[in-house]
Parts: structure tokens; sequence; C-alpha cells
């Protein structure tokens, strides 16, 4: 059984879960992986054996910083992919046929149903939203790309079967869906090897940092030594080099690992950083995200939930978020959530292989 799977190389949120779904296919799958994510990602994320094949379809969204997107300039550039992958479609269908793959998974780039459909092969989409969903009102300030979301509209109506992660936007566009529970990495407690390792006293609170990809450079980091009480780790170095910040590397420990051991994660909000919160049942501060369709959907569900505390762009900027942060902890009576939702995917995805006609 031969699985190709597309991954959209908009941050790395898509690659995290998508890794997640990997790693509970049967261990005689042919798994081929195709991204622009570097293949060191999936190097250290996905436990099976692999293939890994370039391929940037889609633009995701281009972005001046961690949360404001680009808007024309993706609709620009997405126009530019989309004349590129006309003239690949024949042959990646081709590719598929020749190398025979039986299921093509796609989270969430549109070309790849394109691909299932020319080499009538079953296609399983796996997200929480689709590119359509976050560029309609993107067109609707320029509507001369509205040609282009229509297309974009009957590809992902392409798909055999959509599995909609928990909590998803409607996603009309898909045809047949099945309401998926949520997906992503549990972590395993490890605060005393990570105070060991970093010289931090018991009586301190731990808090992980998520700066993401994207970056948050304009964030005034140096006052993180401002919060007393508190120790703060991340996988990626900061501005200003706070004293109480600690960057940490995959091969000391990994992220989800980081999450379970933290009194709270400090993050831009993302499907990614809000599953590791459920998942692990630690409280998130996060701030707010314009221009993507995704961010509403999900900052209603940690209020709902009280998962989560949102801080305004200019809070978040100052660090004034101590007094966030000592309310989150206090307050938190999250349980850590099942995530059967890896599963369930990977079941379906073996299921819809099965089918594929030889």
């Amino acid at each position: 059984m031969h699985i190709l799977y597309y991954i959209t190389s908009h941050g790395y949120g898509h690659a995290v879960r998508s890794a997640a779904v990997c790693n509970c296919l049967p261990d005689d799958v042919k798994l081929t992986i195709c991204s622009d994510i570097p293949p060191q990602f999936f190097k250290e994320e996905v436990m099976i054996p692999h293939d890994i094949r370039p391929g940037g379809f889609d633009v995701g969204c281009l972005q001046s910083d961690g949360v404001t997107v680009l808007i024309e300039d993706t609709l620009r550039t997405y126009r530019d992919i989309v004349v590129k992958n006309n003239s690949l479609l024949d042959d990646e269908a081709r590719w598929c046929v020749d190398n025979g793959v039986d299921c093509i998974v796609s989270d969430i780039t549109p070309f790849a149903f394109d691909v299932a459909d020319r080499a009538k092969i079953p296609s399983v989409a796996i997200s929480n939203f689709t590119w359509h969903d976050i560029y309609s009102p993107y067109v609707n300030q320029y509507p001369e790309y509205t040609e282009m979301l229509s297309r974009m509209a009957a590809q992902y109506r392409k798909a055999s079967l959509a599995l909609t992660l928990y909590p998803s936007l409607p996603m009309p566009v898909f045809n047949r869906k099945i309401p998926t529970p949520i997906l992503g990495r549990k972590g395993r407690n490890r605060r005393d090897e990570i105070n060991a390792a970093f010289g931090i006293g018991k009586q301190k609170r731990l808090a992980l940092i998520y700066a993401g990809n994207f970056g948050l450079d304009d964030v005034n980091w140096r006052k993180l030594e401002d919060i007393g009480g508190w120790e703060f780790v991340g996988v990626y170095p900061l501005p200003g080099n706070p004293r109480n910040y600690h960057t940490v590397s995959k091969s000391q420990f990994r992220y989800q690992d980081l999450s379970a051991s933290a009194g709270a994660i400090v993050a831009k909000m993302g499907y990614g950083v809000f599953s590791e919160s459920l998942l692990n049942g630690i409280p998130l501060i996060y701030l707010p995200r314009d221009d993507f369709a995704e961010f509403p959907a999900l900052d209603a569900e940690a209020r709902r939930l009280g998962s989560g505390v949102c801080v305004g762009a200019d809070v978040f900027a100052e660090v004034g978020w101590g007094r966030a942060l000592e309310e989150a902890v206090a307050g938190n009576k999250m349980v850590p959530a099942d995530g059967g939702g890896a599963a369930l995917c990977a079941a379906e995805i073996v299921c819809a292989a099965k089918n594929h006609p030889r």
C-alpha cells in the first residue's frame, strides 16, 4: 500500500499534525511525503520509513511578521503557482500511476485533489480549514481573483473524503465530511529534567514560549526579566537574550514534552499550539490574529473551554502578560484531552487506499 501525503509549507502546524497521522499508519505502508518543509523535520517527527519529494504547490499566507498577512502578495503569488501547477498536473499524475500510489492525502494543498482526480486515485483531506476559507475574505477585497478562488473550490470538491478536525470551520467545499477528534501531540512531563538541565529552581514557575518560524521580533523580549517567579523555555532564540529564557534543542527535549512540563504556553494562536494545550492540559496565553479565518474559531473554543487567555497585541508586544500568566495557572482546571484524532485519520486513509481498484 502506497500513500502520497501532500503537506502545505505554511508554518509547521500542518506538518506536526500530519506527522502524528503518519505515525499511526501500519508499518508495512509505503509513505511518500510531498512538501517544502525541510526534510530534517520529518526525519525527527515521522517514526515510520518514508521518502520525501519536494513540492511547493501552494503558498499558504505570506506574512510580514508572525501575525500580519500580506493579502495582495499572497493572492498574486498563489495565482502564479496555479499556472505552474497546471503545467505539472499530467507529470504529477503519471508519477502516482507509475509508482503505484493507492491514496493521496492532503493537508491542505488544493492541487493534490486535481492530481488524485487525474490519476483516478482516492483522496483524503485532513484539516480544520481550507485555503478557500482563508482566501475568501481576501478576494472580497480583490475581486479580480474570484475565478482563481472558484477554481480552488472545485479542486477541494474532488476530494473523496474530508476529515474535519475539531474545532473546524464549516468547510462547505467538501462533499463528504467526517468530524474528527483533536489531532496533535501528547507529551510527557519532564519538569525535573528541564530544571536540572538549565539550573531552574523548583520554586520557579515554567512557561513555554512559541514564537513560530515567522517570528515575533517586534516583541520587547527583555521585559521577560520583569516577570518575577517565572522562567521561560523555547526552541527559538529570542532577541535581547533575556536572562530567564532558555533555548532548547530537540536533541534535549521534544517540543511536546516542553508543552506537558510547562505551567503555561505563550504563543500566537494556531491549530498546533491549541491542540497541544488541550492534549496536555496546559493553559494558553495568546495574541489576536487578524485576517486569518481560522483564528475566530480557535479563539471562541479556547474561551468556551476556559483554556486560553487572549491579550492585546500592544500588551503582548510589551510583555505585559505577567498577570495573565498568574490567572491562567491559578484558574487552570483543564484535564488532558484524549488524542484519538491521529489514529482515526490513519484508519480512514487505509480504508480509502484499500478501495483503490488495481
